[in-house]
């Protein structure tokens, strides 16, 4: 599984950037992220707090950062709470001390303005979605065979405002509400403002951990599926971090550690959610041919001993 993972994924890298082994220049930058100066107290790196509270996230961090010694020590920690949209402003702008990486769905905007560590960490699950739904509503969903058979029960489906997906979902024809703050859309959704809260399988028992469940369960039949691939981002100005946790990572793919990383952090849910027998509803990501790093990323990076591919006619 490690050779035909490193295969896929070695050619991802940041262009320029990482053509070998790299040597990090020692003592050099003045990022205050513990990147690019040699101190004897571990600095701190700011993790968005919401990714900070996701084990898989922040693991494929500590990851990265353990796989690339020859770095200055760095502590990981959380952010302020924020919204998506505030975080990525943050990231923008340079301002490392509030937040200096950020792990979410790619899109040509966000690999405009970020850089972009394009290895999907959770080798595209992100792209394989459920729905969160009212205890009690199964039978709205079940049946479903695309589409326009969504729409025609009425069916809405709630996003947030600076997600990717929410216009993925829309340019399909599926209908849309959206909310700028994630914690908002679980009440919304008890309180019936919509009728599916749309969750990556590798999102949603993370989900149903730490978020309200009272009154909500996941949808058994339907998978929606379109490519979204999940990055790591720093700073445009960041050059130093992005190389670190690119190399960390690469490292991981070669000595088979990436492979650990993804069976513990995302095989239950693949078994759990039943993602084999569900009926995949097949989108397009109108995204995908404006990447930049669209040429690297294969439909289904999945061993087909974890997930079985849908359909090559769907692909």
């Amino acid at each position: 599984m490690a050779n035909w993972l490193g295969a896929v994924l070695l050619g991802m890298c940041l262009p320029g950037l990482i053509a070998a082994e790299i040597t990090p220049a020692i003592g050099t930058g003045t990022h205050g992220d513990g990147t690019g100066a040699a101190t004897d107290a571990p600095k701190e790196l700011v993790l968005w707090r919401r990714n900070y509270q996701s084990s898989a996230v922040r693991a494929l961090v500590e990851l990265a950062l353990e796989q690339t010694p020859e770095y200055p020590p760095v502590i990981l920690v959380p952010s302020e709470s924020t919204p998506q949209g505030r975080a990525l402003r943050e990231l923008n702008a340079g301002n490392h001390g509030q937040v200096a990486i950020a792990n979410v769905a790619t899109s040509p905007e966000r690999e405009k303005n970020l850089l972009p560590i394009a290895i999907p960490f959770d080798r595209g699950l992100l792209g394989f979605r459920v729905c969160l739904i009212r205890e009690g509503e199964q039978h709205r969903f079940s049946g479903i065979q695309d589409v326009e058979q969504f729409n025609r029960r009425g069916l809405l489906i709630g996003q947030g405002t600076h997600w990717p997906d929410r216009i993925i979902l829309q340019a399909n024809g599926l209908n849309v509400v959206s909310v700028p703050r994630f914690e908002s859309l679980f009440p919304m959704l008890r309180r019936s403002r919509f009728d599916c809260f749309l969750r990556g399988a590798s999102e949603v028992l993370i989900d149903m951990e730490q978020q309200d469940m009272q009154g909500l369960t996941v949808e058994t039949d339907l998978l929606i599926q379109y490519q979204m691939p999940s990055y790591l981002f720093v700073s445009p100005d960041n050059i130093v971090l992005a190389q670190r946790l690119e190399l960390g990572l690469r490292r991981a793919i070669e000595s088979g550690a990436f492979d650990r990383y993804f069976d513990r952090h995302f095989r239950r849910a693949i078994e759990q959610l039943r993602l084999y027998e569900r009926h995949f509803i097949v989108l397009q990501n109108p995204f995908m041919d404006e990447l930049t790093t669209e040429k690297s990323l294969p439909v289904m990076p999945l061993q087909p001993d974890t997930l079985r591919p849908f359909p090559a006619d769907l692909r």
